[in-house]
């Protein structure tokens, strides 16, 4: 078989997923952030265990995120990224004392990520943040 009759076969086979599918894998992602796994590794077992490009499992984990948040208000949101920044400090500090450099070096980086994301979520454009009309509408003053 020739390069562009098993390209042509290729994209043939290459279909979207249907919506019970994308269900079920975001249904997945959101099993695996519950249970305190890290993004990057849930994606990286989605892609493996649903035959998925890391790039669309990134997708899927996403969706999941945004599930476990959207009952959130930004104040909500606001407290609980500072308390998981405060515990990521508290673990890579409690780690180095223990002289557990690989734990130490996990959580630092953990701790770097986050305030990362934290920051261009921050810096992103009004545009990017989907929270629902409940929360971008604050009601009116009691007086």
């Amino acid at each position: 078989m020739g390069l562009v009759p098993l390209l042509l076969f290729c994209l043939a086979m290459a279909r979207r997923s249907t919506d019970k599918e994308q269900g079920a894998r975001v249904a997945a992602a959101l099993v695996l952030l519950n249970d305190g796994k890290g993004s990057a590794y849930a994606a990286a077992l989605l892609s493996s265990e649903f035959g998925v490009s890391l790039r669309q499992a990134r997708r899927y984990v996403n969706l999941a995120a945004l599930q476990l948040c959207e009952d959130l208000n930004p104040v909500e949101l606001d407290q609980l990224a500072s308390l998981s920044l405060h515990r990521l400090e508290l673990i890579a500090g409690q780690s180095i004392a223990a002289g557990e450099t690989k734990l130490a070096i996990t959580a630092t980086k953990a701790h770097l990520s986050a305030v990362a994301q934290l920051r261009r979520a921050i810096s992103a454009p009004l545009t990017k943040f989907r929270l629902s009309t409940k929360y971008t509408h604050p009601p009116d003053p009691p007086f």
